[in-house]
């Protein structure tokens, strides 16, 4: 186990109290806690607490994370990277143009794609509409993804075998969103039923914070 403090500091007693607690959960091998700066810093993961450190520092992470070209807010580094887990429950997220309602399949500091999928036997209407029209409920109708970033506009493709039928549909933002205030504003105009955010963001931020964590320790 590890905890570095000095003798009377303001801490001792939050942070001893702290790596017990932890201790007794995870494993007294697998907690390490300091004191940085006046902040108390914990770190939770196989192994950490045996590590025998001469000198930690903390970096805060006021400019954000890196994450397609912006500097994202750490809440927000989760929702990009795996969005589909966070959204799945909560149904009638966004109609599509061509009809039915589309979940999530990818977010980004750009914009949001939502996916419909079914048996091609019930799309064959749709798919004709796709091959003869230009736009669809007034959004245009492009070949791919690749086009539809590029034109950076609200577009809708599709994507078929002979089994199966993937509707797209991609929604830009008004301007790239690296705060989870933007991203809320963003998403409350386009989703039909936004998710609870204040509930969503404690989780992603728990979830960045715990994988920071493991990164530290395996440093």
């Amino acid at each position: 186990m590890s905890f570095i403090d000095t003798e009377d500091h303001e801490h001792a007693t939050l942070i001893e109290t702290r790596h017990n607690r932890l201790a007794t959960e995870h494993g007294r091998d697998n907690v390490f806690i300091t004191e940085i700066n006046g902040e108390v810093v914990t770190l939770i993961g196989d192994g950490v607490g045996t590590v025998d450190p001469l000198d930690v520092s903390v970096t805060k992470l006021t400019d954000g994370i890196e994450h397609d070209g912006h500097r994202v807010e750490p809440a927000l580094v989760p929702l990009f990277e795996e969005p589909v887990p966070w959204f799945e429950g909560h149904h009638d997220l966004f109609e599509l143009a061509a009809g039915r309602t589309g979940r999530v399949c990818t977010l980004s500091p750009d914009g949001i794609l939502f996916l419909d999928f079914g048996a091609r036997r019930f799309y064959e209407d749709r798919i004709e509409r796709y091959e003869t029209a230009e736009a669809v409920d007034g959004v245009p109708i492009v070949a791919s993804e690749d086009e539809a970033l590029a034109n950076e506009k609200h577009s809708t493709w599709l994507s078929i075998d002979d089994t199966s039928v993937w509707t797209y549909e991609y929604v830009p933002f008004i301007d790239p969103v690296q705060t989870t205030a933007q991203l809320q504003t963003q998403l409350n105009r386009i989703l039909e039923t936004p998710p609870e955010w204040d509930a969503l963001f404690e989780s992603t931020t728990d979830i960045f914070e715990r994988e920071l964590a493991g990164e530290h320790a395996q440093a």
